[in-house]
């Protein structure tokens, strides 16, 4: 097969490598954040040799070992990381700014995808099935010098999929050139939201990949893409103090106000084309929506 350049991967995707409890999907997984060098896989086998007396040569090969293991380094020294790296649930074990370890026998089975640029432009995307980190989660705070976290995952084999299908999977995924496309679904473009509540306002996402979740901002910062602006009196427009939440798995966004609405308050919704997807495809649009507060 001649080398052409579109085969040549080079480079790491957005949310380059998420972890979560066994059996997780990825939406419901945590972005360790920016790593160190990359990953590295490795895949050590071993084999033994049939042979028989009449015979000088090797007759066949019969595979007895399959040892898979990711290493990486977390440049991210979040106390959450921390744990992961030292085989604690990071849930339970991280409480009120304080890590506590010790004395504890459990072992945190994981799933882990790792999402890299893949062959002709496309994306790569490595589901690693069941995974326990088992590394010395190394890590020294020196003078001047960035600290980072070593990690190493050791692959479990997973009895529950089929054969041949129980340590990971790669999966290949073309360029993808699609614009993301946003609505308003609850309420409606044009709908109303009941007065003196603080009901939550539905943006929902068409997009066949993953978010570029750092370009989901709400507020007035110069990097948000996401307002909500009161202009009942329009000369004296104001943003809505609200958060939002995304779900990555229903690709939907969810406004919820800090308090209640005001009744017959008039609202528009803005979305501008700074949202993009983990391919880096902006919204070609702004999306420009509104709704009332019933009276």
């Amino acid at each position: 097969m001649p080398i052409t350049q579109g085969n040549i991967v080079v480079g790491l995707e957005a949310g380059f490598i998420k972890v979560g409890a066994y059996g997780a999907a990825e939406g419901a997984c945590t972005d360790l954040g920016a790593t160190e060098g990359g990953c590295e896989l490795t895949i050590p086998r071993e084999y033994y040799e049939k042979m028989c007396d009449q015979e000088v040569g090797i007759l066949s090969l019969h595979k007895v070992s399959e040892k898979c293991t990711l290493k990486v380094k977390l440049a991210e020294t979040t106390l959450a990381n921390l744990a992961k790296a030292m085989d604690y649930d990071d849930t339970v074990a991280v409480a009120a700014g304080v890590l506590s370890v010790g004395g504890s026998s459990a072992v945190q089975n994981l799933t882990i995808y790792l999402n890299v640029a893949g062959v002709s432009g496309g994306t790569r995307k490595y589901h690693f099935i069941k995974a326990v980190c088992v590394g010395a989660a190394t890590h020294s705070y020196k003078r001047n010098e960035k600290t980072v976290i070593e990690c190493e995952f050791r692959l479990i084999q997973d009895m529950t999929k089929t054969t041949d299908q129980q340590l990971f999977t790669v999966t290949d995924s073309a360029s993808d050139t699609t614009p993301p496309t946003i609505a308003m679904t609850t309420p409606i473009n044009g709908g109303t939201v009941t007065k003196l509540t603080k009901g939550t306002v539905l943006l929902t996402i068409t997009e066949a990949n993953l978010m570029n979740e750092n370009t989901i901002v709400y507020g007035n910062s110069d990097d948000a893409t996401i307002q909500i602006i009161n202009i009942t009196v329009p000369a004296t427009p104001a943003l809505v103090a609200g958060a939002i939440t995304y779900n990555a798995a229903l690709k939907t966004i969810t406004f919820t106000p800090t308090s209640n609405w005001t009744a017959s308050d008039i609202c528009i919704v803005i979305v501008t084309t700074g949202l993009a997807d983990s391919a880096g495809n902006h919204m070609a649009n702004g999306f420009l929506g509104g709704f009332t507060v019933t009276a």
